[in-house]
């Protein structure tokens, strides 16, 4: 998801100890990994929207991805935050020195650093429902709007190089909910990385003394927390929107690399993720909402042609179930 820790998370560290925080960003990356391969669906993905919004994504063929902070439930991030601190006071009751006090460092930069101070992270949102009322209610124009189906192709995690534009590097999340299964990830994640720093802590102790204890265990929090448990936070929402299914496009990095990228509408911070979506079968179907007035099925399939999509797409009344 992002370049070697040695260069990012450790340059207090002398050299000899690079080993460290790299082992926990390559096991990091292959967990990442996982969750993108997991995250890839076996049908279409639905983004309910309006109007403007369809035919927005359909001519420009890129997504807006709005900050974290305008998303409907704006306290989903501390919510699995919260969660993880709880996780994070666990850990830090271990009997073992090296992974309490990993937990313990971990937390004090938690609690004490502001996550948006730093970073900016941007979100787009597709559904595995595919005719869902309660969305068609909230995201799609009270129901006479739209729900765009994509191909599960553009949502595979299988990109190999990180592009220099950091809105094209989209990376795929399944949504968790709920306090238990957020619970599970971050004590994962936690744990793993807890007894990563105790085993090279404890192998190398001479190492660890020369630069001091201290800034070893800070330069492993900060390699889990700048990719894994914020990653963590951004996949994870209340039990009570579990049936939304959603699926996330993220897009994440240090405030600089978006200097150039935002754009607002309606007082909201975005940032354009390009998708070939004019590229053959890329998108499945438009369902159209229930409350669409009689026409709208005629005018949207004039409008396909109309802009360039010489593929079929298939187009269908809502009738949910």
């Amino acid at each position: 998801m992002t370049e070697k820790a040695a260069h990012r998370h450790a340059p207090e560290l002398p050299s000899t100890l690079w080993e460290a925080p790299d082992v926990i960003w390559s096991w990091s990356q292959t967990v990442l990994s996982r969750d993108e391969a997991e995250a890839t669906p076996d049908g279409a993905l639905y983004h309910y929207t309006n109007e403007a919004g369809l035919k927005g994504i359909l001519r420009s063929e890129r997504l807006w991805c709005f900050s974290h902070l305008h998303q409907t439930d704006r306290s989903e991030f501390a919510y699995s935050l919260d969660v993880a601190r709880e996780v994070l006071q666990e850990v830090g009751r271990s009997e073992d020195w090296f992974e309490k006090h990993f937990a313990l460092c971990l937390l004090d930069l938690v609690n004490s650093n502001s996550f948006t101070d730093t970073f900016e992270f941007y979100l787009f949102s597709v559904s595995r429902h595919r005719d869902d009322p309660q969305q068609w209610s909230t995201f799609g124009d009270e129901g006479k709007g739209f729900a765009i189906g994509f191909a599960p192709a553009l949502f595979r995690g299988d990109k190999k190089e990180l592009s220099p534009v950091a809105s094209e590097n989209a990376f795929v999340g399944k949504v968790l909910y709920g306090e238990k299964a957020i619970r599970a990830k971050h004590s994962y994640t936690i744990g793993q990385a807890a007894k990563i720093t105790s085993k090279f802590g404890h192998e190398h102790p001479e190492l660890v003394r020369q630069v001091r204890p201290s800034t070893y265990l800070s330069a492993m929090a900060k390699e889990l927390l700048a990719d894994q448990m914020i990653w963590n936070c951004l996949t994870g929402k209340h039990k009570k929107y579990e049936g939304e299914q959603e699926t996330r496009f993220v897009i994440m990095g240090v405030i600089a690399r978006f200097n150039e990228l935002r754009k607002n509408f309606n007082k909201k911070c975005y940032v354009e993720h390009p998708l070939p979506l004019k590229a053959p079968n890329n998108i499945v179907e438009i369902l159209v909402g229930p409350g669409a007035s009689a026409d709208t099925e005629k005018r949207l399939d004039g409008y396909l042609t109309e802009i360039g999509y010489n593929y079929p797409i298939a187009i269908a009344r809502s009738a949910p179930t």
